[in-house]
């Protein structure tokens, strides 16, 4: 297995506002990790539709169970994306692996460059 596309930062969404302050929401980092694109199937774009979402990018990584629906990703091409699911697996050779399904963000968070 090649986790060859590039390293991906893993973020958390974080209200940084003072208290009684109004929200502002950033992106603190949280880790980064080797990934490998994989295909998006016509089952997992189809179970999207089903419910109105849009798969953007399937990744695989390293098994990490830290990671969880919610968390946010920035890969190497500036976009940003939510995680929508999470899938821990074995691979064709038997090693752990986390598979990560990914929907683009339209509007961006600011990241918090000082956690």
């Amino acid at each position: 297995m090649l986790l060859d596309s590039g390293i991906l930062k893993l973020y958390r969404l974080v209200n940084t506002a003072p208290n009684g302050q109004m929200p502002n929401e950033q992106l603190v980092y949280v880790d980064s990790a080797y990934y490998g694109e994989r295909t998006v199937g016509y089952n997992r774009q189809y179970a999207a539709k089903a419910v109105e979402q849009s798969v953007d990018k399937l990744i695989r990584i390293w098994r990490d169970e830290s990671i969880s629906v919610g968390m946010y990703v920035l890969l190497e091409d500036g976009d940003q994306y939510q995680i929508d699911f999470v899938q821990h697996l074995l691979d064709d050779d038997g090693l752990k692996v986390t598979d990560l399904t990914l929907s683009r963000l339209e509007k961006h968070y600011e990241l918090n460059i000082q956690a």
